[in-house]
């Protein structure tokens, strides 16, 4: 976490400095982590058993817009077969304004951080680390709370 809010405020900063002339947007399709509900592929196996369940995919997009996304999708199939996954996408715009990396710097924290959130849900210890090291506040699992990064 923190590479991809970086790496788009540095975008935002190149287009309002004029070293990139246009505006640009990144995207993503499926973050495996914490938008896609896929019990044949991304998330088969999971250790809880929640490989199917879909409401990650939905809280991902609701957090992405409620972050400022500049678009926000649902969609299924997602190579498995339309009805056997559910994904999420998101893109945010690098306009070069203020208003614009205060949205890239919350949709791109929050969006891997979506993954972090599903995977230490159902209990695998890498992700509780990750919540712990980073200062998410997880209500769910104890070992994040008070933590600030």
């Amino acid at each position: 976490m923190g590479q991809r809010a970086k790496l788009g405020l540095a975008f935002n900063e190149m287009v309002r400095t004029g070293e990139l002339s246009a505006p640009i947007v990144i995207g993503r399709d499926h973050l495996d982590s914490g938008s896609v509900a896929s019990p044949n592929r991304e998330t088969e196996a999971m250790q809880d058993g929640s490989d199917a369940v879909s409401d990650w995919p939905l809280l991902n997009a609701l957090l992405n817009t409620a972050s400022g996304a500049t678009w926000v999708s649902l969609h299924h199939g997602g190579g498995v077969g339309m009805g056997f996954s559910q994904h999420s996408g998101m893109v945010v715009v690098c306009d070069g304004s203020d208003d614009a990396a205060e949205r890239i710097a919350r949709v791109l924290h929050n969006d891997p951080a979506t993954g972090v959130m599903r995977h230490a849900d159902a209990g695998y210890d890498i992700a509780i680390n990750c919540a712990q090291e980073q200062g998410l506040n997880l209500p769910m699992i104890a070992a994040t709370q008070g933590k600030k990064a």
